[in-house]
């Protein structure tokens, strides 16, 4: 459950971020509920997300038919981000890809619009085939 609620705020950041660069933190009553654990995780995610970012939507937009990047909505597109650097720039501890995925969707579903958990999942699809095949 830790990695789920950091993923989420990984997520809340990042959107945060975007909506506003002069963000700083995030509010202290979020970060509180993580675990230590949890929160270290979700500040790699966020760093990894910030080192990598080219690189990771160059990923995305190979996958994109008849969209830009641009076109996303943000969630949308921070959510395919943290999932592309966790299974590009995470080593130890490493999650399966399918669980990755997995918890991709089930942001995509609290946080997205309707059809964003279908979106997030083809998307990713296509990553992890293409890196496995």
């Amino acid at each position: 459950m830790s990695r789920s609620k950091a993923r989420e705020h990984a997520l809340k950041v990042l959107y945060a971020k975007e909506i506003n660069p002069n963000t700083a933190e995030i509010s202290a009553d979020i970060s509180d509920a993580l675990s230590e654990k949890g929160k270290s995780f979700s500040d790699f995610l966020v760093e990894q997300v910030q080192l990598h970012r080219d690189e990771i939507d160059g990923e995305i937009v190979r996958f994109l038919k008849k969209w830009s990047l641009s076109q996303l909505n943000i969630v949308d597109k921070n959510i395919l981000r943290i999932a592309i650097a966790e299974f590009n720039y995470t080593y130890e501890d490493k999650a399966d890809r399918k669980v990755i995925i997995n918890e991709a969707v089930e942001l995509a579903k609290v946080y997205g619009g309707e059809n964003s958990y279908r979106f997030i999942n083809g998307i990713l699809s296509a990553v992890t085939g293409e890196k496995n095949g």
